[in-house]
């Protein structure tokens, strides 16, 4: 199945900033994107709030994502100290 990507608004900011003040997380990020939209089940599941969701860590950061029909949704992407400090 292919999936398509879609960013929410916050982890477009994210993502941005990103880019420009640390370039090497982002390039990390990018590949971890790539290997999730082949393999989108490899991420851990999330309980509670987060049900539905999943998490992949890069290093000492965390993306959350969700699989929804055909979508990979982006969410939010943070320190792991802080990603769970909604």
């Amino acid at each position: 199945m292919k999936y398509q990507i879609v960013v929410s608004d916050k982890f477009d900011g994210i993502i941005k900033k990103l880019s420009k003040t640390k370039p090497t997380v982002f390039k990390n990020l990018k590949k971890q994107i790539l290997k999730i939209v082949v393999n989108p089940d490899m991420g851990k599941p999330l309980r509670n709030v987060l049900k539905n969701c999943r998490r992949v860590h890069i290093g000492p950061f965390v993306l959350i994502y969700e699989i929804a029909r055909n979508e990979i949704r982006l969410l939010d992407f943070d320190h792991h100290d802080k990603i769970y400090k909604g």
